[in-house]
């Protein structure tokens, strides 16, 4: 019998594949949190507008630990324990971005675009959550700083597609042709996905011929408490509750600037969509590359723990760097190093991120406990979305920027003082010995 192309036994493939993944999921974000607030900014609306649109975006994500649990108690099992849920979430993904196509918002609805940007990214976060679910299932010890970097990485990369193409499409045709262009996009995905395969023996679709792997049965929750009990068990340890603050200042560090850059860029040195569109294409290319690159290398030849630190203290350095650069913010070089320069150290921050969460989760509960860390991000960006107004109120953009550098700078201080638990803690919660890395 030929082998079948598949996860299990190949590290090229896990690695390929959760890069694929990240990718595809950076599609939609950087055509949603990039490319329609810079249409926005350009054509007209509000700072309160553009926040209401970044603050529906982040609600599907803060509520993902719902998807985790569900995931994890139902899966189809003749496909793997995520690669159904996978090739769903991605169907899903492509109707929904052909439905959104059909109705074409203009810039100022802000209701309907805020309705949009919530159901496309209900879809998108099905697929990350799977996308996380199947990194803790599949990838090995030695392997989660490398894949926290392609994690980070591929995202960026998808997103720099996105934001810079989506733009110059919504520029020159509207926003229902980018929507096209990025459903034509994850149908190819879905296509590598019906590829793939977790394990050997398994079926590519439902009809196909296949079985159950052992290792799926061995994992898979039998009943809603155990599932339940075990995926909480971790998060109300204290170590875990001082990472989920941490999760969600970061969070909240890219709500802030998802809406500050736009508005910063149009108002001050005057861009229009297309120009913010093509820095935001150049700013995660660069980012990618960096993260794909340094990210997961750092990460594991550093330590999580302290090349978390390490980034968090220099994005803290480079918010006050911009607040402190505020006179020269007409200047379109300036415009420039702040869409690189933040865009760059928020992805390059996420690598440890990932790794850290990973390490803080138990492969039986993988999808659950993941989302769950990450929705506290997510929220973090909803906050910040819908309290930028407010905020904005008390100081301007200059009060905004200036209070996530405060929170960045306790971010790094919770790091410092953070202890990573060990194997025996996250899988057997016996008491185990807490380890810092």
């Amino acid at each position: 019998m030929t082998a079948q192309p598949c996860m299990e036994g190949s590290k090229k493939l896990r690695l390929l594949t959760i890069l694929v993944l990240y990718v595809a999921q950076g599609i939609p974000i950087g055509l949603f949190d990039f490319a329609i607030p810079a249409w926005m900014a350009a054509n007209g609306a509000t700072g309160a507008e553009i926040g209401y649109v970044i603050g529906m975006i982040g609600l599907p994500w803060s509520l993902k630990f719902i998807n985790g649990f569900l995931m994890d108690r139902y899966a189809f099992l003749p496909m793997g324990r995520r690669r159904a849920w996978l090739i769903g979430a991605q169907v899903a993904m492509v109707l929904a971005l052909l439905a959104c196509a059909l109705l074409d918002p203009t810039p100022r609805d802000a209701v309907l675009l805020g309705i949009v940007a919530f159901a496309v990214n209900s879809a998108v976060v099905f697929q990350d959550v799977a996308a996380d679910a199947l990194a803790v299932d599949m990838v090995v010890d030695e392997e989660r700083g490398f894949a926290g970097g392609l994690m980070s990485g591929g995202q960026a990369l998808g997103i720099s597609i996105s934001a810079s193409a989506a733009s110059i499409v919504i520029f020159n045709f509207g926003p229902g042709a980018a929507f096209i262009a990025c459903a034509t996009i994850m149908a190819f995905v879905t296509a590598y996905l019906v590829w793939i395969r977790e394990r050997q023996g398994e079926r590519r679709l439902p009809w196909s011929l296949g079985s159950t792997h052992d290792a799926s049965k061995q994992y898979q929750a039998q009943a809603w408490w155990p599932l339940v009990k075990d995926a909480l068990r971790m998060l109300v340890r204290p170590n875990s509750l001082q990472f989920i603050a941490v999760t969600f200042i970061i969070g909240a560090g890219y709500g802030t600037m998802a809406v500050a850059v736009p508005l910063i860029a149009t108002n001050f040195a005057g861009w229009n969509e297309a120009q913010l569109g093509s820095a935001n294409g150049v700013a995660q290319l660069c980012a990618a590359l960096v993260t794909i690159s340094l990210g997961g290398y750092l990460t594991t030849k550093v330590g999580m723990k302290r090349f978390q630190m390490v980034t968090l203290a220099i994005f803290a350095s480079a918010i006050l760097f911009f607040v402190l650069m505020q006179n020269y913010w007409i200047s379109s070089v300036m415009m420039t190093v702040m869409v690189v320069g933040w865009t760059v150290l928020y992805f390059l921050l996420s690598a440890p991120q990932a790794a850290i969460t990973m390490n803080f989760c138990d492969p039986k509960t993988g999808a659950s406990q993941f989302s769950i860390y990450m929705a506290f991000s997510n929220q973090g960006i909803s906050f910040a979305g819908f309290t930028f107004a407010f905020t904005q109120g008390f100081g301007g953009i200059p009060g905004v920027l200036s209070v996530m550098c405060v929170g960045m700078v306790a971010a790094m201080l919770l790091v410092i003082f953070l202890k990573l638990p060990t194997n025996d803690e996250v899988q057997r919660g016996k008491g185990a010995t807490i380890v810092a890395a």
